[in-house]
C-alpha cells in the first residue's frame, strides 16, 4: 500500500467517524423525545414502551445509516448507538443524562441487527428486481 493510499484510507475513516459523532447527536435526541412520548402515552409501563417505541425508531434510523454509509454501515450504527446513548449524555449533562442502562442495552444491540436486516432486505429486493428485468 502506498503512502497516498495510505492517506486517503485514514481520511475516510477519519471523515466517517467525524460524521457517525454528528449523526449520534442528533440520535441520542431523538432517543430523548421517543421515551418523553412513551412515558406519557404509558406512564406505567414506561420501560417498555420506550424499549417497543425504540425498536421502531432503530428500524428507520438502520434505514437511514444503511442508505448514507456504503462501506460499513454496521459499524457505523454500533458507534452511533454507543456515542449517542452514553458519551453525548455525559458529555452534557453528566451521569444524571444517562437512561437506565437495560434501556441502553437494548438500543446499542438493536440497532446494528436492525441496520443487518435491513441491507440484507434491500439486497435481496435488488437482487429479486434484477432477476425480472
Amino acid at each position: 500500500m502506498s503512502a497516498s493510499e495510505s492517506s486517503s484510507t485514514l481520511m475516510r475513516i477519519v471523515k466517517h467517524v467525524l460524521l457517525w459523532c454528528i449523526f449520534s447527536y442528533f440520535y441520542h435526541s431523538g432517543i430523548n423525545v421517543l421515551v418523553a412520548m412513551a412515558h406519557d402515552a404509558q406512564p406505567d409501563y414506561g420501560l417498555i414502551s420506550s424499549i417497543a417505541y425504540g425498536i421502531g425508531f432503530n428500524v428507520l434510523v438502520g434505514h437511514l445509516i444503511g442508505k448514507y454509509d456504503k462501506h460499513w454501515p454496521v459499524i457505523a450504527a454500533c458507534v452511533i448507538s454507543t456515542v449517542g446513548l452514553i458519551a453525548v449524555p455525559l458529555v452534557m449533562l453528566g451521569k444524571d443524562g444517562l437512561m437506565s442502562g437495560f434501556f441502553i442495552a437494548s438500543m446499542i444491540a438493536t440497532l446494528p441487527v436492525a441496520t443487518f436486516v435491513i441491507d440484507k432486505i434491500k439486497q435481496r429486493i435488488s437482487a429479486n428486481t434484477e432477476q425480472t428485468q
